[in-house]
């Protein structure tokens, strides 16, 4: 099968887990033998390279200020460069999220080809409601990509719910095919020694417990609430440190809180993190905090399962699908200071529970949640849509 994938963001440009979904989906479609097209964007990086069997094309888009504008004229690029290599030669077409649903839409009405869309979050999730016209527009544009789309995929159940009841869309028109990772490439080999050198070079000493937090710096994430519990956190466990690994606009505030609290020693800033280093940070982490208030999935969750984190989430859409209660993590109360102090607390107090969460949490990210068994099962959608149009 030949497939054109639509995204906004592939490797090396990574916004948000979209960039890592997109790489992990396409990959593993090649690696079951399917030929696969990346359109994306890149202004800096070469228009074409063949990366790791994956053909990515990339466009340069007229810029402008307005994320909302800037996303019409790439869609226009990009059905430019979906018609430079020849749309007839694609078996479908694989949108992903509202900035790229223009693409398929016209695709779908010019040339009668399947057009599925990936949503993996939603405005009004995102934004916690619409409260800009721009917010309005993108609300409407996940609409219609649902109304106009053969079919719709999502990545939870959770998120599957929210875009039948906000859009009204057919239940049996959107498929749950959850997130994946490569086990392998997170459960990196470091030894006790390696990782106090990693430790020390961020600031961590031997001594203390590092309290890992990983995401954008944005409302939705929730890392408020992490900060809010960590004097809570310091009174049971006072040589710990809490690493935040990650930018965004809600920065200043953050730190602006830990100071108030009393708190920002013991809270370190990195910025963002990828690539190796952030391997390093989750197989040296103590317990890794997802304290999201909405979170469609959580890809970082399987990251840190796969590294051998023990994982404290909130108990919010895809995360509470992922996580079992004290049998591979804890699940905490969202936006509670209080609930989220009590489940870092309890992993740092106990390591029998440690250890068993940690374990269960392994076994279950290579056997459940690899992206061979997210393609296959990505495919099968692809060939009902095929077959009933």
């Amino acid at each position: 099968m030949k497939i054109a994938m639509i995204t906004w963001e592939y490797p090396p440009i990574m916004v948000g887990g979209l960039s890592v979904h997109c790489k992990g989906l396409a990959e593993a479609l090649v690696r079951a033998g399917h030929d696969v097209d990346v359109i994306t964007v890149g202004y800096e990086l070469p228009e074409y390279e063949n990366i790791n069997g994956v053909n990515v094309h990339r466009v340069k888009p007229i810029g402008h200020p307005n994320f909302l504008t800037w996303a019409t004229f790439m869609a226009h690029f990009m059905e430019k460069k979906l018609g430079s290599l020849g749309v007839d030669n694609y078996d479908i077409i694989h949108c992903h999220d509202w900035m790229t649903h223009f693409v398929g839409s016209s695709v779908k009405h010019l040339l009668n080809k399947p057009y599925i869309q990936s949503i993996h979050s939603t405005e009004q999730g995102r934004c916690g409601g619409i409260y800009s016209d721009d917010s309005r527009a993108i609300n409407d544009i996940e609409w219609w990509s649902t109304y106009e789309s053969h079919a719709v995929i999502t990545v939870s159940n959770s998120i599957k719910e929210e875009i039948c009841s906000t859009f009204n869309t057919p239940w049996d028109k959107v498929n749950v095919i959850y997130n994946g990772i490569n086990p392998w490439e997170f459960d990196i080999p470091m030894d006790d020694n390696e990782k106090n050198e990693f430790r020390a070079h961020i600031g961590i000493q031997p001594y203390e417990k590092m309290i890992l937090f990983v995401g954008r710096l944005v409302y939705q994430k929730g890392v408020e609430y992490l900060i809010r519990a960590t004097p809570k956190i310091l009174e049971q466990h006072p040589n710990s440190k809490i690493v935040i690994a990650g930018s965004g606009d809600m920065r200043g505030y953050l730190e602006d809180l830990a100071f108030q609290l009393g708190c920002r020693d013991k809270i370190l800033f990195l910025g963002f993190v990828g690539g190796d280093m952030l391997k390093k940070l989750f197989k040296s982490a103590d317990v890794a905090v997802i304290p999201s208030v909405y979170e469609p999935f959580g890809i970082v969750a399987l990251e840190a399962m796969a590294a051998g984190a023990p994982v404290v989430a909130s108990s919010v859409g895809g995360l509470k699908e992922i996580i079992q209660h004290e049998h591979n993590g804890v699940l905490v109360y969202p936006k509670n200071p209080d609930s989220i102090a009590w489940g870092v607390n309890k992993v740092l107090s106990d390591e029998g529970f440690k250890e068993w969460i940690v374990n269960n949490a392994k076994h279950d990210v290579y056997t459940k949640y690899s992206w061979d068994v997210v393609a296959n099962r990505t495919v099968d959608v692809y060939n009902k849509v095929i077959n009933s149009i």
